[in-house]
């Protein structure tokens, strides 16, 4: 009868083969921790109801860089200002900030966002145009749990009231648990 070896060695095809297969992991394990990957963010247009006569905030979806936060928030307002595309606009999406208005600056404290916009933002437009602009710019920037708040400022000014509506920003504003109808 022929002896049992005791402790067989694997051969050289297994060694090969666990080597490829932790090569392909590593690979794969690279490529997905090492390579940033595109992070999205909400931006809020609105939409009219022409049956009901009343607008509500839309979401859609915009790419923005991985990293912190600030840099999120800054291409979300980013995207906000350049507006909804036009298929976003043939689908009945719109925005109430005027055209011209800049983004001085976004700047993230514990708790706030302070949003910098150029003046242009409390300009022209009545006040569901004043109430939407500014419910569009407060989800834009609470869309995350780390800054519930928002300060918007204009031209690095802190102002009391938008426009001759009184819309007041200014103290920080909070996003509602329901989106707000204007």
């Amino acid at each position: 009868m022929p002896k049992r070896r005791a402790g067989r060695r694997p051969g050289v095809e297994t060694w090969l083969l666990l080597a490829v297969i932790l090569l392909i992991g590593l690979v794969i394990f690279t490529r997905w921790f090492a390579h940033p990957r595109a992070v999205g963010v909400d931006v809020y247009f609105v939409r009219y109801d022409p049956v009901h006569h009343t607008g509500a905030l839309a979401a859609v979806r915009r790419p923005a860089p991985p990293g912190p936060l600030e840099a999120r928030l800054t291409a979300a307002m980013r995207g906000l200002l350049a507006g909804p595309s036009p298929e976003e606009r043939r689908a009945g999406i719109a925005s109430e900030i005027p055209a011209g208005t800049g983004l001085r600056g976004v700047r993230v404290a514990p708790g706030t966002v302070t949003v910098d916009l150029t003046s242009t933002f409390g300009r022209g437009g009545g006040s569901t145009s004043m109430l939407a602009r500014v419910w569009q710019v407060v989800y834009t920037a609470t869309q995350s749990p780390d800054a519930p708040a928002v300060q918007i400022t204009l031209d690095g000014r802190r102002v009391e009231a938008l426009g001759g509506e009184g819309v007041m920003i200014g103290a920080p504003l909070e996003r509602r648990a329901v989106p707000p109808s204007f």
